[in-house]
């Protein structure tokens, strides 16, 4: 019994071994990553001479966002607008990041795949581009270029191209319904009812408090509200002034974001000291009207010592 098993087993090893076949090597250094940095300089430099002279005369361009390949004068066109429109244009490796390079034996071709971070800025509209940029060069036994797969931002390359043109995202109101949602919410805490202001808040609210908090450092409902009895207990609100009047810009879908400014006249309840404190508060709110995050801007050097 023993016996048929190892045999059993020796045939189902080799069995398994039968179906690898070696293809060709990886290695960190090879010629023709070389090729693609000269490439890669070229192509930042706008040096459409050399592009042409380092690339197959088939050459393919793969993008993520375009299934029909794109050819050699798609490549040029992009080399010479971005080496004229973008300033402190660069194409660096990631990090610890280096190539790796295929080179397969059956096919004489090589795969030089490239980690990348490309960076720069639009000289016309300001959009920065800083982006992780992934790229296969497929390159022949003659060392052209056969073809380029790039994976990098889609989304962050069509911000930059919209922001050329003019386009509506939105309605802005000067008297809207939510505006009044967050007038009475100001007058709840002009009145120092944190019960009334909790109202005007969505339980799942985030709230967060620009100048004194960590980035993404979000306050709960519960916190904030704890934090507001306890300003009351040290602070009185004597008046809060609109200043100009608030701004309800409503989005493309359903989110409406408030945008308000206002005067607070503080008393120190201890030193009976004064004093004016300017803010700006920002208040998303949904389909009722609910506020699901505010997001607060104040100096708290103003407040009455």
């Amino acid at each position: 019994m023993k016996k048929i098993i190892s045999i059993s087993f020796l045939f189902f090893v080799f069995t398994v071994n039968a179906q690898k076949k070696k293809n060709g090597t990886i290695y960190i250094d090879h010629p023709q990553i070389q090729t693609v940095e000269k490439f890669n300089k070229a192509y930042i430099s706008g040096d459409i001479e050399t592009l042409k002279g380092m690339v197959a005369e088939n050459f393919k361009w793969y993008t993520t966002n375009v299934r029909t390949p794109r050819t050699l004068e798609d490549l040029l066109g992009r080399s010479n607008y971005l080496s004229r429109n973008i300033a402190n244009f660069s194409i660096k490796h990631w990090g610890g990041s280096y190539p790796d390079v295929l080179e397969y034996k059956k096919d004489e071709i090589v795969d030089v795949k490239t980690y990348e971070y490309l960076t720069g800025y639009d000289v016309n509209t300001g959009v920065d581009l800083a982006m992780p940029r992934y790229a296969t060069f497929r390159i022949d036994k003659n060392s052209k270029i056969l073809a380029l797969w790039v994976n990098d931002d889609q989304i962050l390359w069509k911000k930059a191209y919209d922001a050329y043109g003019t386009r509506k995202n939105g309605v802005v109101y000067k008297d809207h319904p939510f505006i009044s949602n967050i007038r009475l919410m100001i007058a709840g805490i002009r009145e120092m009812d944190v019960e009334k202001v909790r109202t005007y808040f969505n339980e799942n609210a985030k709230i967060y408090d620009v100048m004194n908090r960590g980035e993404f450092d979000f306050k709960s409902l519960d916190e904030e509200m704890n934090d507001m009895k306890a300003a009351f207990e040290l602070f009185e609100i004597m008046r809060i002034e609109e200043i100009g009047y608030p701004d309800a810009i409503a989005y493309e879908g359903d989110q409406v974001v408030i945008l308000s400014w206002w005067k607070v006249r503080i008393k120190n309840r201890k030193s009976g000291k004064v004093a004016s404190v300017m803010q700006h508060l920002q208040h998303t709110v949904n389909k009722d009207g609910e506020i699901v995050r505010e997001d607060y801007y104040y100096n708290p050097a103003q407040f009455p010592n």
